[in-house]
This record gives structure tokens, sequence and C-alpha cells, in this order.
């Protein structure tokens, strides 16, 4: 196992990224749980569902990603994991018949 990289150390991606990305990778480094992330994914699920034809793999993608970070984060139990899991899916499905859209069968 090799040691934790020091603040000073330059990171492998340091010579690709602007200085304010390299300040937001930082500021990244520091963020603890998934409470972040969970909101981004709604909020972006949200704007996928506002749009006028959005892109059915990607508001699928997008909601199998939800389902992966809530499930992370809470630590389900399998059963509870796989009852989130059916329920996301109804709700992809149930969206994609208000919009109109043919959705194709989840894959895992």
């Amino acid at each position: 196992m090799t040691p934790a990289r020091s603040r000073g150390t330059r990171s492998f991606y340091a010579r690709v990224l602007s200085a304010a990305d390299r300040a937001a990778v930082e500021d990244a480094r520091d963020v603890q749980g998934l409470d972040e992330e969970i909101a981004l994914l709604r909020v972006l699920i949200r704007r996928l569902l506002e749009d006028d034809a959005p892109d059915p793999t990607v508001l699928q993608n997008g909601m199998r990603l939800l389902v992966q970070a809530l499930v992370a984060q809470q630590r389900l139990s399998g059963r509870q994991a796989e009852g989130l899991g059916d329920a996301a899916a109804r709700l992809v499905e149930e969206f994609g018949a208000v919009l109109g859209v043919a959705q194709e069968p989840v894959r895992d």
C-alpha cells in the first residue's frame, strides 16, 4: 500500500488542469460523504426531465447512478437495494411513457 499523497505533492493530472481546476480538485478532496453528489445527480435528472425530448439512455443511466449513490450512502441491505433499484426502474419507465419515449430494457 502506498502512503497518502501530501498536499504539496504534485498530482498526476496537475499538468493538464487549469489553475481553477487544480483549486477545484483541492476543494473536492475535502468533501466527505455523498450528499453533494446525490443532490447534483437529482438536479441533472430534473433538467433531463424538463427537456422536451430527453435521451432515455442518459436518463436511465442518471437514475442508475442516483440509485447506486443512494445505496452506497445508506448501506442498504441487499433486499432494500434491490427494491430501490426496481422502484427507480419503474420510475424511468413511467417517465418514458409520459414523455412518449420508447424505453430499452434496463441491463445490469
